[in-house]
């Protein structure tokens, strides 16, 4: 495709939580047109008298956010719904797409771009994995806590419109959002995976932040045989990680991501504390999955799975 000739008109943000205010807010601030899409209080609060995002990166006031019109079709779509929503939120946006529009999953955990690509093909579906941390402070304010790496972009198809990803990347870059784009995703977003799957359910499941569980001799073991047991999975999938050892990956991740994210509390935690459902069944429950498929043991994804189920099962009773 000739980058010339390609242009991106409207973006539609699905999912207007912390992250999905964050780059639907900044791409707005920066004077793209963007309309949202969301539920609850954060997001009555954005849509009828704006916001703030504040935090490490600055404050940016939000003007109050657009509503997808009436006939009007977005070239750029970004998820940002959990993982559970996935399939609800595709079939929402699969008429607001227009004929050639990416849709970008800005999402975790494994099994999203399956489900978007069902929908809207391989040719279209993105990728992206986003390691910076955000949260709702209070309804219409978001605060951006943590950064640990510019987020990647990557199709799934190899057909995919290059140039027309490209521009997505310099837009978020000119946003204030560190991007680039990756020939290859799927190595990205396993090892965003392995980073989630041995930080999340144990922060929530114990209730801190990641920084104490890389302190701790008896959570760092732990951690490192969750991140053990995904290196066997990916194996047998013929996922080909840019780290070729559990222990080569487990010592940068120790040295290198868990410090300037040490401060941040697991978004499982926070799920579990307003008594929502988590995203572990596409964590570590999908390790699981993925393993018994092959034959593999995962007793330590396993462990973890079923105390997350457990804390939920028990937020909801309460």
């Amino acid at each position: 495709m000739d980058r010339q000739k390609t242009s991106i008109r409207r973006y539609l943000i699905m999912g207007t939580g912390a992250l999905g205010t964050v780059f639907g807010g900044l791409l707005q601030h920066a004077g793209h047109s963007v309309a949202f899409l969301g539920r609850g209080a954060h997001f009555q609060r954005l849509s009828t008298e704006g916001g703030l995002i504040d935090g490490i990166w600055g404050e940016y006031p939000v003007a109050p956010v657009a509503l997808p019109l009436s006939g009007e079709r977005y070239d750029v779509i970004m998820l940002s719904v959990k993982s559970f929503d996935t399939a609800t939120a595709v079939r929402q946006v699969a008429s607001l797409a227009t004929p050639d529009g990416l849709v970008v999953s800005l999402q975790n955990g494994l099994g999203n771009l399956e489900t978007i690509a069902q929908e809207f093909g391989a040719r279209r579906t993105i990728g992206g994995r986003v390691i910076f941390g955000a949260q709702v402070s209070q309804p219409g304010r978001v605060t951006v806590t943590v950064y640990a790496d510019r987020v990647l972009l990557g199709a799934l198809d190899p057909a995919a419109p290059v140039a027309k990803l490209q521009l997505v990347a310099q837009h978020l870059n000119e946003s204030g959002i560190p991007t680039a784009v990756v020939a290859d995703i799927v190595p990205h977003l396993w090892e965003k995976v392995l980073y989630n799957c041995a930080l999340n359910p144990l922060g929530a499941i114990l209730g801190v932040p990641y920084g104490a569980l890389g302190d701790h001799p008896e959570t760092r073991e732990l951690m490192r045989r969750i991140i053990e047991e995904i290196y066997q999975v990916a194996a047998a999938k013929s996922i080909s990680l840019h780290f070729p050892t559990a222990d080569g990956y487990f010592r940068h991740f120790l040295e290198e991501l868990v410090p300037p994210t040490a401060a941040h509390w697991p978004s499982m935690w926070q799920d579990l504390q307003a008594g929502r459902p988590t995203e572990i069944e596409s964590l570590n429950g999908a390790i699981c999955r993925y393993g018994r498929e092959f034959g593999l043991q995962t007793p330590y994804n396993e462990t973890v799975t079923r105390l997350v189920r457990f804390r939920h099962t028990c937020s909801e009773v309460g």
